[in-house]
């Protein structure tokens, strides 16, 4: 498993002051060129400069701290802070130089309720049925392209969840910060290694430990590939969770879940209780106002069940819109199960 790295303020040079900014999220660097990307998306180059000295000497730093070769061999170095993941390519494959890339994972939640609605995010009553959801302990699969704000709608729905329901998370890369988020609530934090066939600690190992820690909630932070198949197994015992995955509509959120587990011979029955186990799917994407601003906003979300054998989804919100305020039998079902609807 890597160590976190710790770099100081001269080691991050002119990088140091969008490190410490908190309206920017990503950092990326090729050859001299600075590129941030603050807020709700808006991606700007600033005007540093790097020079070759400083790229090669916060590079050989960052491989002597993680004891790796950085070289034509062995082209990639990736590292982490306790807020930042950062990835680096080596000019053997980065065509015109050396690229970095920063990312922000801080231990705050970004928005509320109220900053949702007012800057367009998503309208009270599309927050107002999600909260119900989290409160009926449903299974969220959060989707969109990198850089979205998965995580941050993770981070937003996690802080619905009760107290005393423990979450248990499984990352690889430190990023939904729960218990520093929330003090308050019972978080058990797992770290496996980013290897899942030869680590120490796969995301098989963590997904079976967690069983026996008493979850009430179990989160993934990303599904990539046949991890997906242990956290629906464990969402089949009546565990709650969320996990994201990166797919451009809700609708295919199915069948990329199958790809990932890749047991075709299988394939019915794991299409079967992929929509048994996940309740709900929301796509995170971008919109502009009539003057170009850019901001975040919920796209799509859509239910999942079945019914009659039958596989069935439901989209609820299309395009940011509210489509329907019908819901099917058996979401019905577990709302009022929970006591969120009444007939």
């Amino acid at each position: 498993m890597e160590a976190q790295v710790e770099l100081t303020k001269e080691q991050y040079g002119p990088l140091w002051k969008y490190v410490v900014d908190e309206e920017v999220s990503d950092i990326d660097c090729i050859r001299e060129e600075v590129w941030v990307t603050k807020g709700a998306g808006q991606r700007v180059r600033v005007p540093e400069q790097l020079t070759p000295d400083f790229v090669g000497a916060f590079c050989q730093k960052i491989a002597t701290m993680q004891r790796k070769n950085f070289n034509p061999m062995s082209p990639l170095l990736e590292a982490e802070t306790k807020n930042l993941r950062i990835s680096i390519l080596h000019e053997a494959v980065s065509i015109g130089g050396r690229s970095i890339s920063i990312r922000k994972s801080l231990p705050k939640q970004r928005f509320d309720e109220q900053s949702a609605v007012a800057n367009g995010y998503a309208t009270k009553e599309m927050l107002d049925f999600l909260i119900a959801c989290v409160k009926a302990r449903f299974t969220f699969v959060i989707c969109g392209n990198p850089g979205s704000g998965k995580t941050e709608c993770a981070k937003f729905l996690a802080g619905k969840i009760p107290p005393q329901e423990r979450i248990i998370t499984v990352e690889d890369n430190l990023e939904w910060h729960l218990k520093q988020i929330h003090p308050e609530s019972d978080v058990l934090e797992l770290k496996v290694d980013k290897d899942d066939e030869e680590g120490n600690f796969s995301y098989r190992d963590a997904i079976k430990a967690s069983l026996r820690q008493n979850p009430k909630w179990l989160m993934l932070s990303e599904a990539r590939g046949r991890e997906a198949r242990q956290l629906l197994e464990a969402w089949s015992t009546g565990i709650a969770g969320m996990t994201t995955i990166h797919t451009d509509s809700v609708l295919n959120i199915p069948e990329r879940i199958l790809n990932m587990v890749g047991d075709f011979k299988e394939s019915m029955r794991m299409e079967n209780q992929i929509y048994n186990d996940i309740d709900v799917g929301i796509l995170i994407g971008f919109a502009r106002t009539a003057n170009g601003r850019q901001y975040r906003r919920i796209e799509q979300i859509c239910l999942y069940g079945r019914k009659n054998n039958r596989n069935e989804t439901w989209l609820y919100v299309r395009n940011g819109k509210e489509e329907s305020d019908e819901i099917p039998d058996s979401i019905q079902e577990k709302l009022e199960k929970a006591g969120i609807l009444e007939r």
